[in-house]
């Protein structure tokens, strides 16, 4: 995801540690601020609330009484499933602008609109198409969809909704065997690409598949009557408004979209979920805005980058379509600054990385200057340095286009010290979400009075939460610790053609047993310590939760990627460390320029400077002995998709790296033999 512009979750260190300390005072006067506005009424000292003493299920204090299964619904009432959504934008905005595009001839130069009378028209076009034309079956057919973010993948979309089809989302990044695999797996019968080149190296095999009636491309191409393809321009010429289909009656509960999880343990698993289940995320959503008085402020213009296949975005759209939003695709995300400027977005969804790259881009200039350093510590340190803030910091105001009121972000941990700068940089409440494909996003977020850093905050509205015990750890539910376990009505339908996996996933009570470990703090919010499958035991009986201190570790600035293991007949952690090259060539001494980075990797002087660093990072951090790295094996070509240690979301594929380099971190513990060398 967004390889073209940033790096993976594991890449980017935070470089500035050192310079931008968090404080407290800055944090009272934007506290004072963003509570003066945007206070939601919470008790941020009890933010959740037990509501069974025995299973020790928690709720957030604001829905410990309601019925959560039908609590939300009174939330936009008339939207039953995903296909009235546009509708609801319609009546909400008035008929205004929905889609934003650049014009080809004006690159970014102007934006071009079409209202939500419009978008509806191309999606009943398009979905008339496919129940006429290409005879495809309501709450049956199947329709996959490869494409960069463009308005036309929304379109599609949302014809597939309407006319009741079921979506198989599909990563632009799906090498062609496994995009094939998907296809036979779902027997999907329609595959929307945005371009030919996207399946120029495998369309013969495309074309071949009886099971695939149709190709629809989102370009203008020229098309052979005869063929399989066919594109989707055509169909907006050609189709009159008397074709238009009258939209089949459609069940909340069916399936409305299959989604790819991440795969970080083995292959990418099918997730069906349901019309009901995405409503039930984006009502809940959208009732914690509006307790936040952010619904207005936030609801003007949205700018997607995002992947659409991943299910963050896609409840993301779903939320600001409901409220009548504008929305602008950004399919180039190494344009995604330049996006920002045109369309000025006033909320952002965002993953940390993003904010990595960006804090890291601006912290390098500032350290390149001892005033301009001062005057930075200053503008986050100052109690009264609101105007000093805004000077300092509107050149970061306007990387994200100069009116963003709302950020919220998710995926992975943000370090406290980013989070610190942006807060005080944008002076907006910046909110922390967590949830997972099969939760369909949902799970807790951050209230915006929270001024906390390292937790997730209180379960949403559609939500309750409790742990369970993890065997063979001293993760207890009593000690609130252990498996986070999910209920509510966004809670997914199971895994396509998988009843195993389904079962070992989703209980007969209904919880989600989502394999991440978590505990409830002292104030009831939610922190997320681990995953259960990650989880391995050394040989005084201490159990690691590797991307814990992974997610420390890969502060260090000489890192761009690190996986931490360990064997269970051992006493400490070692590590797969893959340099940062282009810091190491600015600041090893030994680096020569046309020294190749492999051989680099093979320097012992960078070894021992690497492991020195680390070694500091998990002493600042108060590391016990056997979470502190005893060794690491320097590697010099990165982890990625291609190689099979990267999932299409960047997390490790932790099962695959660790059979991977299984070797090499057995030799890390012969110290006097092999464990001083890379070879």
């Amino acid at each position: 995801m967004l390889q073209s512009f940033f790096k993976s979750r594991a890449t980017y260190a935070i470089s500035a540690v050192r310079a931008v300390p968090v404080t407290c005072a800055n944090i009272r006067a934007y506290k004072t601020r963003i509570q003066r506005l945007y206070d939601d009424g919470i008790d941020l000292k009890q933010q959740s609330i037990e509501i069974n003493p025995v299973e020790h299920t928690r709720r957030c204090a604001f829905y410990k009484d309601v019925d959560m299964w039908t609590f939300y619904k009174t939330t936009c009432p008339n939207v039953r499933t995903l296909g009235d959504a546009l509708y609801e934008g319609y009546v909400v905005s008035e008929d205004g602008p929905c889609v934003g595009f650049f014009q080809p001839s004006n690159s970014t130069e102007s934006l071009q609109w079409l209202s939500y009378s419009m978008v509806l028209e191309r999606s009943r076009f398009i979905g008339s198409h496919l129940w006429t034309v290409t005879r495809l079956i309501p709450m049956q057919s199947k329709v996959a969809i490869i494409s960069s973010n463009r308005p036309e993948y929304l379109f599609v979309e949302y014809a597939c909704y309407m006319y009741g089809f079921i979506t198989v989302s599909l990563y632009t990044s799906y090498d062609p065997a496994t995009i094939l695999s998907v296809l036979r797996r779902t027997q999907t019968e329609v595959l929307i690409v945005d371009s030919l080149e996207r399946i120029q190296s495998f369309q013969n095999e495309l074309l071949e598949n009886e099971q695939i009636k149709e190709i629809l491309v989102m370009d203008e191409v020229i098309c052979d009557e005869k063929s399989k393809i066919r594109n989707i321009p055509s169909i907006f010429k050609t189709m009159k408004k008397a074709d238009v289909r009258q939209r089949p009656t459609v069940d909340p509960d069916n399936i409305a979209t299959f989604i790819m999880t991440s795969g970080t343990t083995g292959e990418p698993k099918i997730a069906m979920l349901s019309h009901e289940n995405l409503l039930a995320t984006a009502k809940g959503n959208a009732i914690r805005l509006e307790r936040a008085n952010l619904t207005r402020s936030v609801t003007i213009r949205h700018c997607s980058f995002l992947p659409m296949a991943h299910i963050y975005e896609r409840f993301i759209l779903l939320g600001i379509l409901l409220r009548g939003t504008q929305v602008v695709f950004c399919p180039a995300p190494e344009k995604l600054v330049e996006y920002f400027s045109i369309v000025k977005p006033t909320q952002v969804s965002v993953v940390p990385r993003i904010l990595n790259k960006i804090y890291d881009t601006v912290m390098a200039e500032v350290n390149k200057s001892k005033v301009k350093q001062f005057l930075v510590q200053q503008a986050l340190r100052s109690e009264e340095s609101w105007f000093l803030s805004r000077y300092i910091f509107r050149k970061v105001k306007k990387l994200f286009g100069g009116e963003v009121k709302a950020m919220i972000t998710g995926a992975a941990p943000i370090a406290p010290d980013v989070m610190h700068f942006f807060r005080i940089a944008l002076d907006i409440p910046i909110m922390e979400g967590y949830g997972q494909t099969e939760s369909a996003g949902a799970g807790t977020s951050t209230h915006p009075a929270d001024m906390s850093y390292g937790t997730i905050g209180s379960p949403v509205a559609t939500v309750e939460i409790k742990f369970i015990d993890v065997p063979d750890t001293n993760y207890r539910s009593e000690m609130n610790q252990g498996e986070v376990c999910i209920r509510g009505p966004n809670i997914f339908k199971g895994y396509y053609d998988d009843e195993a996996k389904t079962r070992e996933t989703i209980d007969e009570e209904g919880w989600l047993h989502t394999g991440d470990v978590g505990e409830w703090t002292s104030n009831g919010a939610l922190r997320i310590i681990d995953r259960t499958k990650h989880i391995f035991k050394l040989n005084q009986g201490k159990y690691i939760a590797p991307e814990r201190l992974e997610d420390v570790y890969i502060r260090s600035r000489w890192v761009a990627q690190i996986f931490i293991d360990g064997i269970s007949s051992e006493a400490t952690v070692v590590a797969i460390v893959i340099p940062d090259e282009e810091y190491v060539r600015k600041n090893f001494k030994s680096a020569a320029v046309a020294t190749a980075f492999a051989d680099l990797c093979q320097e012992e002087k960078l070894k021992a400077i690497i492991l020195s660093d680390l070694i500091r990072l998990a002493k600042e951090y108060k590391f016990k002995y056997y979470e502190t790295m005893s060794n690491i094996y320097l590697h010099d070509e990165p982890f990625s998709q291609k190689n099979g240690l990267l999932t299409v979301t960047l997390k490790t594929r932790r099962a695959n790296a660790r059979k991977h380099f299984q070797t090499i971190i057995k030799s890390l513990y012969n110290v006097g033999e092999t464990a001083t060398s890379n070879v």
